[in-house]
């Protein structure tokens, strides 16, 4: 296959709610989509959504980026331009990952296309003020068939061991529960809060500490294992470099990895595969992602993945990118057979700025 088109938007995504986390609440996606268009036809698509405080790749520069790699691509081979995204992915990664991914659908990815209809079930966001709230929301949750929930600290050590006491006597062994902290503890107030949790009903606690203090996560992982807690590591891990370490330092017992970080679906899969074989156990999914990247996900964790995915920030979005919104029922995200196709009106609800490349244009046809 050969590129034939590149249409690259950047897109303003509100959520439904706040999504409140330690380094700011999120109220929108702010997302780059890639569209390629093939010489023959073909048609893939993929997706950057960048977070500050989690990513260093800002919403800005990588607009700016996707637009200077689109304006090479049209004429080239797509293997080619796979290579180019792999060294681009040295640099920025979520860039990347958006333009590899769009390849490798347009390619006919055989991970991306299922014959027959698959399950995955993914956690659901468990939020609260007070033991009543937490209740409500909870029934809610499993109404709609969750068995894995997630609370969120790194805010206040105190605080925070308050509220994982109400999660665990509201949900009372109903559900798994993963604590998560998103970078919000230094190493004393991470070691803090694992003496004085109870760990039970808890399946994992998560980067409680900087991404790079590999020193506070050793000091949180000595701790934990005082204390029968298991750690999962999320920001600290963008590529198998990461993976190796986390495994030669026992930092972790569990590692989280995302699509937007690895650039494409193989090495999605090689890095799931090699932190299983490190004996640690792999966990998938964007909980701050569109559609695309979540439906991505699922494809590959319906293969690789045997516990709750985290690919839920589709249903955090108040408009989703499909014409057919990607499916949930009873605690699973069901992928069907079939490429989806992306949805014109949502696209232009939620467009902020657009470039299209072609091989006859010297340079783009902007719309903005």
């Amino acid at each position: 296959m050969r590129i034939e088109r590149v249409d690259v938007r950047r897109l303003a995504v509100p959520l439904t709610r706040p999504y409140r986390l330690a380094f700011g609440p999120v109220t929108q996606y702010d997302t780059i989509l890639v569209d390629i268009t093939g010489d023959d036809g073909q048609r893939g698509f993929g997706e950057a959504t960048l977070l500050t405080g989690y990513t260093d790749e800002t919403i800005d520069d990588s607009e700016r980026l996707a637009y200077a790699t689109a304006a090479n691509l049209p004429g080239t081979a797509a293997a080619e331009a796979c290579n180019r995204m792999r060294a681009l992915g040295e640099r920025a990664p979520f860039v990347a990952t958006a333009f590899h991914t769009a390849l490798d659908m347009a390619s006919g990815h055989a991970l991306l296309e299922p014959t027959k209809g698959l399950r995955v079930p993914i956690l659901g966001l468990l939020q609260g003020d007070g033991e009543a709230q937490l209740a409500d929301a909870f029934e809610r949750l499993r109404t709609d068939g969750y068995r894995t929930v997630k609370v969120k600290v790194g805010f206040d050590v105190d605080a925070d061991l308050r509220t994982l006491a109400r999660v665990q006597s509201v949900v009372a062994g109903r559900a798994a529960i993963r604590v998560d902290a998103n970078q919000g503890y230094t190493a004393a107030q991470a070691v803090a809060f694992i003496r004085s949790a109870d760990p039970s009903g808890v399946e994992l606690f998560e980067q409680p500490c900087a991404a790079g203090d590999w020193d506070a996560h050793a000091r949180a992982a000595e701790a934990a294992a005082t204390r029968g807690l298991r750690l999962m590591l999320d920001e600290s891990i963008y590529g198998m470099d990461d993976i190796e370490r986390a495994a030669r330092e026992h930092a972790c017992a569990y590692v989280k990895v995302k699509l937007m970080k690895l650039i494409s679906l193989d090495a999605l899969a090689a890095a799931i595969e090699r932190i299983r074989a490190l004996g640690m156990t792999p966990v998938l999914g964007n909980g701050v992602a569109c559609d695309v990247s979540c439906w991505m996900e699922a494809c590959v964790a319906a293969r690789h993945i045997d516990n709750a995915g985290e690919m839920n920030g589709f249903l955090k979005a108040d408009r989703m990118l499909f014409d057919r919104p990607l499916a949930f029922t009873n605690g699973d995200i069901v992928v069907e057979p079939g490429a989806p196709a992306l949805d014109a009106d949502a696209l232009a609800f939620h467009t902020r700025a657009r470039r299209v490349f072609h091989p006859e244009s010297t340079g783009c046809r902007t719309r903005s």
